[in-house]
């Protein structure tokens, strides 16, 4: 629009170009045709399939994304199955059983991998004693570890015996379980 060819005076300010150009906006967008609702999606129905149960790689991946840039050591092995190891001091108290919450935090997120892969199987669960010959208390510790994964939702049957490691770490190896 050219405003010293236009008579109407409100064209001669810079509000009333403002005010004129305001107009012609929203003149141009009532002459627009709206875009048609979208059907609203429903929601799955109890009968709809399972989603498809997420493969280790996929697990040690998310699990990586946890606890990058921390102790915990996540691997996948060459057979596929996914080794996490969580060094001791961060684990348990010298002498003690009880699960310390950095553990604990690892152990949730296992926890979540093995409820969201139902095909999985935690095969090793292995604690360390405080040293080499405290077989006794890494066993009582490998079972308060089975105990807090159970505590979390994972079946029984996805865990495998806890036993005594030998690594300074406690020792979690997931596996496909056996068709």
């Amino acid at each position: 629009m050219n405003c010293d060819a236009n008579p109407l005076p409100q064209c001669r300010t810079p509000a009333g170009l403002a005010v004129t150009m305001l107009t012609l906006l929203l003149l141009h967008g009532c002459g627009t045709t709206p875009k048609p609702a979208e059907a609203p999606t429903a929601a799955p129905s109890a009968t709809a399939p399972a989603p498809r149960p997420s493969s280790l790689a996929v697990e040690r991946q998310w699990l990586q994304s946890w606890f990058k840039g921390t102790p915990v050591r996540i691997v996948q092995q060459a057979d596929g199955d996914v080794s996490v190891d969580v060094p001791r001091e961060f684990c348990f108290d010298a002498g003690k059983s009880k699960v310390l919450p950095p553990l604990a935090a690892v152990l949730d997120k296992v926890s979540q991998s093995l409820r969201r892969t139902p095909g999985a199987r935690l095969e090793l669960l292995a604690a360390p004693g405080d040293d080499a010959q405290n077989t006794a208390l890494a066993l009582q510790r490998a079972k308060q570890v089975r105990s807090h994964l159970m505590g979390q939702g994972v079946p029984a049957a996805q865990l495998g015996a806890p036993s005594a490691g030998t690594a300074p770490a406690v020792q979690l190896r997931l596996a496909r379980a056996a068709p």
